[in-house]
C-alpha cells in the first residue's frame, strides 16, 4: 500500500507538472499573438522615450519567462514596447495583454483541467476496484483469524474497504494482546493464584539482583507462610483452601500496588515481583530497597491485610502469616540463596508465636542447617537402628506394684552420642518423618510388652506417646489393632497418651476411632494436663481414661499455695469424672508424701525411676520371684533415693 501511494504521489506531481508546462506555453503563445489584436482596438500608443522610466529587473524577468520584448513604466502603468524608433515607441498596457491573454486561454485551459478531473475520477475507480479486489481475500484472511479465537468478526462482504481492514487489524491486535497474556499467565502462572510460579520468580529476581549489584543498591525478599491454613482445609475442605489463597493473592496484589513495589508498566505484563511459591507460602520481592525499615512496613502491611476475615459465603475465616525477610547483599547474594535465608527467617518467626516477621541473621543460619543436619542424619538413624527405646515404670503410691511402663524413644549417634527427645521430637513431627518413626516405636513397644507379657506381666500395661501428626495422618484404630495383632499383645495391655492440647480441635472421627479403641480394651490418657488450655466441658466428654498431671503442678505446690490449690481441685475434678489420676515429674519424697495426702494413687518420677533399657527392666521385674509375677500379674517397683544420684 505504501509503495501504491508513493507511485500515485509521482503521478500526480508528474501531471501537475505537464499541467504547469501547457499552461506555460499555451499563455506564451496567446501573449504572442494578442498584440496585432490589441493593435486593431486602438490599444497600443506612441509615447515619446522621454517620458518612460526603464524598468530593468522588471524587464529581465519578462523577457525571461514570457518572452516579451522591453518593458516600461509610464503615467504609473506597465507598457510592453512593440516598436522603437529615435525619439517614439509604439507600448501596450501589458495589463491589457494579460488579461486579453488570459481570457483566450481559459478554454484550452477548462478544457485541460477537465480532461485532468476525469483521468483522476477514472484512476480512483480503477484503483479502488483493484484495491477491493485485493483487499477482499486480505479481509476474508483476517476475519479467518479473528474467528480462531471464537471471536466474531468485525469484517464482511459488505464492508470490505481499507477502513474495515484497518479496524480488524487493530481488534486482531487486542486480542492478540490478550491472548498473549494468557498465554503468558498458563505458561509462567500459578494456575489458582494467577501468581508468577517459583521457577519464574526465581529468574526474574536473578536478572534484577544483577542491576542491583551494578548499582550498588540493596533489594529485599519477604518470605510469607500462612498460619492456620491447614486447619481451614481440614474443616471446610480444600475447595474453601482455594478460595482464601485466592484472596491472599489479591491482598497481597493491593500491597504491591500501594507501596509501589510494582514490576509491571501495565495490565499486560504479568507481575513479577510477587509470587506463589507452592502450598500456602508467598514470596514478594522489593528491588530497590531504601532502608531495611521499607521492608519492615511492608511486612507488617501485609501481616495486618492477612489478619482481617476471610469471608467465604457464610463463613467467616480467621488465619494469620509468618514472615521471613532476607536483604541482598546482607543476606544472600543469589536468589535460592536469598529465599532460603528468607525461608529460615520464617521458619524463626513461627518459632517466636506466628503471626510476626523475623529478619534473617547468622544464628538463625546455624540453627536451620542443625534442622537439616538432624534430620538427614534421623532418616539414616531409622534405617540403621540408631534408636532404641527406654521404659520408666508407673507404680501404685501404697504396694510399689508396677501399673504400667511408659516406652520412651531415645537416639544413640554414633558420632555426636545421645541426642535428645526435646531437639529431635519437634524435628521428627515438623517435617512428618514422626509418622516412620512412630510405626516403629509402636511395633517395637508392643514386641517389647508382648516379651514381659507371655513372662507373667499380665497386668500391666505399656504406654506409648502419640503426637498430633499422627492422629491426623494415621486411621489410628486400624493402625494399633495391626501392631498389636503383629506383636500378639492384647488390646488391654496397651495405653495411649495424648497430649492436652491434641484434643482441642479434635474431630468426631478421632473421637470415633478412641472410642473403638477403649471398647477392645486400649486405655486412653490425657498427657500434661494442665498445659493445654482446654475447657471442662471438653474435658467432660472426652473418651479417656487416665489424667497425668504435668510435674509443673507437683514441683510448684511443695512451696506455691496457688499451684497447690490447683492441684487438689485437678485431684478432686478427676476423682468426680471417675478418671484414673498419675502424677509425673515425681523426685522427691516429700513430693510423694503429699500426693499420697491427696488420695493420688499413682505416680511417676525419677523418684521412682529413670527411664531403663529393657534388659535392666527384665532384670527389675524379675527380682521377686516368678511366683510373685505369677500370682500378681505384675512387679514391684520400690522408690530409691539412689535413684536420683
Amino acid at each position: 500500500m505504501e509503495s501504491h501511494q508513493a507511485s500515485t504521489w509521482k503521478l500526480n506531481t508528474l501531471f501537475v507538472s505537464v499541467f504547469l508546462l501547457l499552461v506555460y506555453l499555451l499563455l506564451i503563445t496567446s501573449m504572442a499573438k494578442n498584440p496585432a489584436k490589441l493593435s486593431d482596438n486602438n490599444e497600443i500608443i506612441t509615447v515619446n522615450k522621454t517620458e518612460l522610466v526603464n524598468l530593468t529587473r522588471f524587464d529581465k524577468l519578462m523577457s525571461t519567462v514570457l518572452l516579451m520584448p522591453k518593458s516600461y513604466l509610464y503615467q504609473g502603468e506597465i507598457f510592453i514596447t512593440l516598436e522603437e524608433k529615435a525619439t517614439e515607441i509604439r507600448v501596450l498596457p501589458f495589463e491589457n495583454l494579460l488579461i486579453s491573454s488570459f481570457i483566450d486561454i481559459a478554454i484550452p485551459v477548462t478544457a485541460l483541467l477537465l480532461m485532468a478531473l476525469t483521468s483522476v475520477v477514472v484512476n480512483a475507480l480503477y484503483y479502488h476496484k483493484n484495491m477491493i479486489k485485493k483487499i477482499t481475500p486480505l479481509c476474508h484472511k483476517v476475519d479467518g483469524i479473528i474467528s480462531t479465537y471464537q471471536l466474531d468478526s468485525s469484517v464482511n462482504e459488505n464492508s470490505a474497504n481499507l477502513h474495515s481492514l484497518t479496524n480488524s487489524l487493530n481488534y486482531l491486535q487486542k486480542i492478540s494482546e490478550e491472548y498473549q497474556l494468557k498465554a503468558e499467565e498458563y505458561n509462567f502462572c500459578d494456575k489458582l493464584t494467577k501468581l508468577v510460579d517459583r521457577y519464574h520468580f526465581l529468574d526474574h529476581i536473578n536478572k534484577q539482583l544483577i542491576i542491583s549489584k551494578k548499582k550498588g543498591i540493596k533489594s529485599a525478599l519477604l518470605f510469607i507462610d500462612l498460619d492456620g491454613f491447614k486447619s481451614v482445609n481440614d474443616s471446610y475442605g480444600h475447595s474453601f483452601g482455594d478460595e482464601v489463597l485466592i484472596q491472599v493473592a489479591e491482598r497481597l496484589k493491593s500491597i504491591v500496588r500501594r507501596k509501589k513495589l510494582n514490576f509491571k508498566q501495565d495490565d499486560s505484563v504479568l507481575e513479577y515481583n510477587l509470587s506463589r511459591l507452592g502450598g500456602d507460602e508467598f514470596t514478594m520481592f522489593i528491588r530497590e530497597l531504601e532502608s531495611p525499615e521499607q521492608s519492615i512496613g511492608v511486612a507488617i502491611d501485609v501481616l495486618k491485610e492477612l489478619e482481617r476475615d476471610f469471608i467465604l459465603g457464610t463463613k467467616i475465616i480467621k488465619i494469620s502469616a509468618s514472615i521471613g525477610i532476607a536483604i541482598y547483599p546482607d543476606s544472600a547474594a543469589t536468589p535460592y540463596a536469598l529465599i532460603q535465608m528468607a525461608d529460615v527467617a520464617m521458619y524463626r518467626a513461627k518459632t517466636d508465636g506466628r503471626g510476626v516477621y523475623r529478619i534473617y541473621s547468622p544464628e538463625m543460619g546455624a540453627s536451620m542447617r542443625r534442622y537439616h543436619y538432624l534430620l538427614d542424619e534421623m532418616r539414616a538413624a531409622i534405617d540403621s537402628k540408631n534408636f532404641f527405646l527406654t521404659f520408666q515404670p508407673v507404680i501404685d503410691i501404697d504396694d510399689y506394684g508396677i501399673i504400667y511402663f511408659e516406652a520412651l524413644v531415645r537416639w544413640q549417634h554414633p558420632v555426636e552420642g545421645t541426642i535428645t527427645p526435646d531437639e529431635f521430637i519437634p524435628i521428627a513431627e515438623s517435617s512428618n518423618l514422626i509418622l516412620e518413626l512412630g510405626d516403629w516405636i509402636l511395633d517395637e513397644a508392643c514386641r517389647q510388652m508382648s516379651a514381659w507379657y507371655n513372662a507373667g506381666m499380665r497386668n500391666a500395661r505399656i504406654s506409648v506417646n502419640l503426637s498430633a501428626i499422627q492422629l491426623k495422618h494415621k486411621p489410628l484404630d486400624d493402625w494399633i489393632f495391626e501392631s498389636l495383632e503383629k506383636a500378639g499383645l492384647p488390646p488391654r495391655s496397651l495405653m495411649l497418651e495424648i497430649t492436652e492440647s491434641c484434643f482441642i480441635d479434635a474431630s468426631d472421627k478421632l473421637f470415633t476411632m478412641l472410642e473403638n479403641l477403649r471398647a477392645k480394651g486400649v486405655l486412653i490418657a490425657i498427657d500434661d494436663f494442665g498445659t493445654g488450655f482446654s475447657s471442662l466441658s471438653i474435658l467432660a466428654n472426652l473418651p479417656v481414661d487416665v489424667l497425668k498431671i504435668d510435674k509443673i503442678f507437683v514441683s510448684e505446690a511443695m512451696n506455691n499455695s496457688k499451684y497447690n490449690k490447683i492441684l487438689h481441685s485437678i485431684v478432686d475434678m478427676a476423682k468426680k469424672l471417675d478418671l484414673n489420676i498419675v502424677a509425673e515429674g515425681i523426685e522427691q519424697v516429700e513430693q510423694l508424701e503429699m500426693l499420697r495426702s491427696l488420695g493420688v494413687q499413682h505416680i511417676q518420677g525419677f523418684l521412682v525411676s529413670r527411664p531403663q533399657r529393657s534388659n535392666y527392666v527384665g532384670k527389675k521385674i524379675f527380682e521377686q520371684g516368678v511366683n510373685h509375677m505369677a500370682h500378681t500379674g505384675t512387679s514391684q517397683w520400690a522408690p530409691q533415693v539412689n535413684d536420683l544420684n
